[in-house]
């Protein structure tokens, strides 16, 4: 999502609480699940397993789907965080700091508007990008197999990943399009879906103020 609201997000790390919980559920899970995949053994059972391990490369594509929609937009793109806890890799594309962290469960992105043409119909835009990413996916999923392939049982391993593939991608799709508020450990941000309602009644001061970008 993009981070376009009250105080700079703080670098979130991960919580020693966090770090056991997720730990330990991780193994319970994939313990569970490995045992249930292997007890009465079927190809279309490696979707539980396919549908959580697409999350990481969804997510890169929905923060991407974001910081390119604000490039277009002619926005500024400071930051491209993916995960939260500790910094784990950063690199830098066309200006921008992009960022892997411990924990890739959730992202931002930092953008910042360079003028006020047309501001509230940008943001919109830009919020829209993430989830309109992953429903691009889905369809081009769609267009190249076709509906008789994709919403068929099948025992091919490639089908069975691309219908896993549209599953993740369509439950983060209704996950980011929910309105609803989301906390970051001092500060707060909209969810995709509130900020595409929100952006229309946000005033010009509001744009003003995010083009006075916060020290580093």
């Amino acid at each position: 999502m993009p981070f376009l609201h009250g105080e700079r997000p703080p670098d979130r790390a991960a919580t020693k609480g966090e770090r056991w919980f997720l730990t330990v559920f991780a193994a319970l899970f994939f313990g569970m699940l490995g045992a249930e995949i292997l007890r009465d053994f079927r190809p279309a059972k490696l979707a539980a397993v396919l549908v959580p391990l697409f999350w990481v490369p969804l997510l890169v594509l929905h923060e991407a789907g974001h910081a390119f929609v604000a490039r277009l937009c002619g926005w500024e793109v400071e930051r491209v965080v993916l995960g939260y806890g500790k910094l784990l890799k950063r690199i830098w594309i066309a200006g921008t700091s992009v960022e892997l962290r411990q924990f890739p469960l959730e992202g931002f992105v930092l953008p910042y508007p360079r003028d006020l043409r047309s501001p509230r119909l940008k943001n919109t835009l830009i919020y829209a990008a993430g989830p309109g990413a992953e429903i691009l996916l889905v369809l081009a999923v769609y267009l190249a197999l076709g509906g008789d392939v994709l919403f068929a049982s099948s025992e091919s391993l490639a089908i069975i990943a691309a219908q896993s593939l549209c599953v993740a991608a369509l439950m983060g799709v209704i996950i980011n399009l929910i309105p609803h508020w989301t906390t970051t450990g001092g500060g707060r941000s909209w969810s995709d879906g509130m900020g595409i309602l929100m952006s229309h009644r946000l005033p010009d001061s509001y744009f003003e103020a995010m083009m006075q970008k916060p020290e580093k």
